[in-house]
């Protein structure tokens, strides 16, 4: 994106001092980029020039200047009633002239508008990866992530729109609020540290608050009550079918160890296991139905361990066995997921 703040010098000193050879190239190869900029160095030269004429009207000394007209006259002939006249019909023409002028500068300020450039930020699954906004939050993106944002946050807010799982340590401004929108809902904070987990494919959306306080609230609901707000070590836990919430306050390092690369698991059943381990190994992990129905629950960390060693050190712990079938070559030269077949022993 080009630095606006250069090109606007660059008009304004061709409207002053002028240009030189490198400036005249520089500017003009901006001009023809486009249809849009060509008609915006056009409104940014009028709002010069009006400005310029502004400055110039509220210099002017009226009664010096009439006092040099009339020394310059013949001092016989009488004209006081003719001075009185100019100064009536000058006052009568600059007065709205002046107001007609501010007028038209204000519009075309406003006609200016602030060009917000969107970007995004994306994490395959397996990966993670760390960004800065522009106003010095600091995000972690988990694996299968997707961060969209403006270049540069304008206006009385900084908004983002999350899919997938992050960490934020938000830089403080009460001033400028920082939403999180979430296809539906949006988390308020202003300096604060929490996590969001928000994947399509998920029966939940969670929100963890580590530091500070946010706010949690359904933007798309006419009826939406006060937002729900989070103390530190609050996690709270939407049901997106039932459109149902409920709060806990809880130990937070299940849900930000992944962010240190650590894959933790307390007390999960099957579906949160396969959910979250096939993310973390971009694999595809299914539990048959009579493991799935046998009420078993896992506990285990995991840091640096493969997919193998961690199924491994699974089968330690609970009674079951796995089967890992490798990704096959796509027509595409890609390859498929890894497929995780568990068993009840």
């Amino acid at each position: 994106m080009e630095d606006k703040n250069l090109i606007y010098n660059l008009i304004a000193l061709e409207l002053t001092s002028g240009l030189d050879e490198q400036q005249k190239e520089e500017l003009q190869s901006w001009i023809v980029m486009s249809p849009k900029n060509l008609s915006e160095y056009n409104e940014v030269v009028k709002l010069l020039t009006f400005s310029a004429r502004l400055a110039a009207m509220k210099k002017i000394d009226a009664g010096k200047d009439l006092l040099l007209v009339k020394k310059k006259l013949n001092p016989i002939v009488k004209l006081n009633n003719w001075l009185l006249n100019f100064q009536r019909v000058a006052a009568i023409l600059i007065l709205p002239l002046l107001v007609f002028t501010t007028w038209t500068i204000s519009n075309r300020s406003q006609s200016i508008k602030v060009c917000t450039v969107m970007k995004s930020s994306e994490t395959a699954y397996g990966v993670r990866s760390q960004i800065i906004l522009s106003d010095g939050t600091k995000v972690w993106l988990n694996s299968g992530t997707k961060l969209s944002y403006p270049e540069e946050f304008h206006g009385d807010s900084r908004e983002v729109k999350l899919t997938g799982e992050a960490y934020f340590q938000v830089e403080s401004d009460k001033d400028h609020p920082f939403f999180v929108d979430l296809n539906g809902y949006k988390v308020k904070a202003t300096g604060t540290k929490f996590n969001i987990s928000n994947y399509l494919n998920d029966n939940i959306i969670t929100a963890y608050l580590e530091h500070g306080k946010i706010s949690w609230f359904e933007y798309l609901n006419e009826k939406q009550k006060e937002p729900v707000l989070l103390k530190e070590n609050d996690i709270i836990i939407l049901n997106k079918g039932e459109k149902k919430y409920k709060i806990q306050n809880t130990d937070g390092r299940k849900y930000l160890s992944w962010i240190d690369g650590k894959l933790v698991f307390k007390n999960d059943n099957t579906e949160d296991v396969a959910v979250r381990l096939g993310r973390w190994f971009n694999a595809d992990i299914i539990f048959d139905k009579k493991l799935s129905q046998s009420g078993y629950v896992f506990t285990a960390t995991f840091k640096q361990e493969s997919l193998e060693e961690a199924l491994k050190l699974l089968s330690y712990s609970t009674p079951i066995n796995y089967k890992i079938i490798q990704g096959s070559q796509q027509p595409d030269s890609s390859f498929s997921q890894r497929k995780v077949i568990i068993t009840k022993k």
